[in-house]
């Protein structure tokens, strides 16, 4: 970025005093410039519309429009890609005062982010069924890195529910905010986003995963809550093998990384 660049970005977030050194200080020149801030800062808006769909479908376009331009004013952002604006919106939603009698939007708006990240995530071939199998009995403790996609999610509330009601209706999701613990995931295998609700036990081995525990320890991790969840209180080894291959089959883990050779 120029100097210029700079002293302009800086005008169009409302210190424009530095401007006036590169260009005339005189009403035509401040005319354009507020022409060309409200376009910049109706951009922003747009995208930050675009990019958290369910929130503005909760609140509706003209609540959501002027919340995003409040947005705007205290965190521009400096990223020229659009699709990745808005990163601090939903801590954001959590200190905005209108914002408090609706607790469900700053969760809701963490999903439609990961959403985005997922969308603009690197692309990985997940790790397959015929992959993990020739590994044998090594397999038990390989450390599986998650897809670079995925986004792993507990909730004490149904945002979960809610997201996926809006956003992947065919899912069934419920338009009701209550008070049940949901996990959710979300994440981009191939071309398309998925996402969906996952069980105490998969979020225990996921979150195992992802704190870079070995395979054995992710499943002892999942053994808790699905003997919780189990009617007989008894879960075997079949369980966690049934729970490991449904998740590799949903392409949730990025492929193995071969050690050095001993």
């Amino acid at each position: 970025m120029t100097a210029f660049h700079a002293v302009f970005a800086d005008a169009l977030d409302g210190r424009p005093d530095a401007l006036w050194s590169e260009m005339a200080d005189d009403d035509r020149s401040r005319a354009a410039l507020d022409v060309y801030r409200n376009t910049t800062v109706k951009a922003r808006i747009d995208a930050l519309q675009a990019n958290y769909p369910t929130v503005a479908e909760l609140t509706g376009d003209e609540w959501f429009r002027a919340a995003a331009h409040a947005f705007t004013d205290t965190a521009p952002g400096d990223d020229p890609a659009m699709a990745a604006f808005g990163e601090g919106f939903p801590a954001w939603l959590e200190r905005f005062a209108p914002a408090q009698s609706l607790p469900y939007l700053a969760p809701v708006a963490r999903l439609d982010r990961a959403w985005t990240e997922a969308h603009l995530a690197p692309d990985a071939t997940p790790l397959t069924s015929d992959q993990a199998a020739e590994l044998g009995l090594a397999l038990a403790g390989v450390v599986l890195r998650l897809h670079p996609s995925l986004r792993l999610f507990r909730f004490d509330w149904s945002a979960p529910s809610l997201w996926l009601a809006h956003r992947y209706p065919e899912l069934d999701g419920s338009l009701e905010w209550l008070p049940a613990a949901e996990g959710l995931i979300i994440w981009r295998p191939g071309l398309e986003v998925r996402a969906r609700r996952i069980s105490p036990a998969e979020y225990a081995f996921l979150q195992a995963c992802r704190l870079g525990r070995p395979l054995a320890v992710a499943a002892a991790a999942a053994q808790g809550p699905a003997q919780g969840s189990a009617p007989s209180g008894r879960v075997g080894r079949s369980d966690n093998s049934s729970l490991f291959a449904d998740l590799i089959q949903a392409g949730v883990f990025a492929p193995v990384v071969p050690g050095p050779t001993p």
